[in-house]
């Protein structure tokens, strides 16, 4: 809650303060390297989550995060070799892949391999004729394509259909280059969230 609302130092803080109380949780700490991630501190997300890996390699969120924070550095060879190691079943749209899978799509996005970020966008279109999908995770995906049209609309979509992660819209880095559009400001005031960047 802190993080959505924007009170990043606190969350940190608070991040910080569940890790001395459960070292060994890889959730906690994958938690804190969201948080460092958002804030542009990938050096340090890159960190806490190599530190989660190493209490369960097997962990795909965890991986992709190492994943998405090594595309963030421009690292896009390392970060697609992390998405390599996540098996198949695990960043194929689904109903309980949609996370990992989008972040892959984005990556693809942002290092220009926008053939294979197409592909992810089109197995969540195929995805939805017959299950639900968080549109809010293929609108990043053509975010990191610079597509602010499509961006934005499959934003519309994810607010008209309450997506769970409208919350983190006025917070995530998916969206920095759709920011300054009215149209993404005027979402975010709909939604109830401080915009923070």
């Amino acid at each position: 809650m802190l993080f959505v609302g924007g009170r990043f130092d606190e969350g940190i803080a608070e991040s910080k303060r569940a890790i001395e109380l459960d070292p060994v949780s890889e959730g906690a700490i994958g938690d804190l390297a969201y948080v460092l991630l958002v804030q542009h501190r990938y050096e340090e997300s890159i960190a806490y989550w190599q530190k989660a890996l190493e209490l369960d390699p097997s962990n795909s969120v965890n991986r992709g995060g190492l994943a998405l924070a090594l595309a963030l550095e421009g690292m896009y060879e390392p970060a697609i070799a992390e998405f390599n190691k996540i098996p198949e079943k695990d960043k194929t749209v689904a109903a309980e892949t949609q996370y990992v899978a989008s972040y892959l799509g984005w990556s693809y996005a942002t290092s220009g391999r926008r053939a294979e970020a197409l592909k992810v966008a089109r197995q969540f279109k195929d995805f939805s004729i017959h299950a639900y999908v968080d549109f809010y995770y293929l609108a990043l995906i053509y975010a990191g394509m610079g597509d602010k049209d499509e961006a934005l609309h499959w934003l519309e979509k994810a607010y008209e259909e309450h997506s769970a992660s409208m919350p983190y819209l006025g917070v995530d880095l998916f969206w920095d280059k759709i920011r300054h559009d009215p149209r993404y400001a005027d979402l975010v005031r709909r939604v109830g969230m401080p915009q923070t960047k």
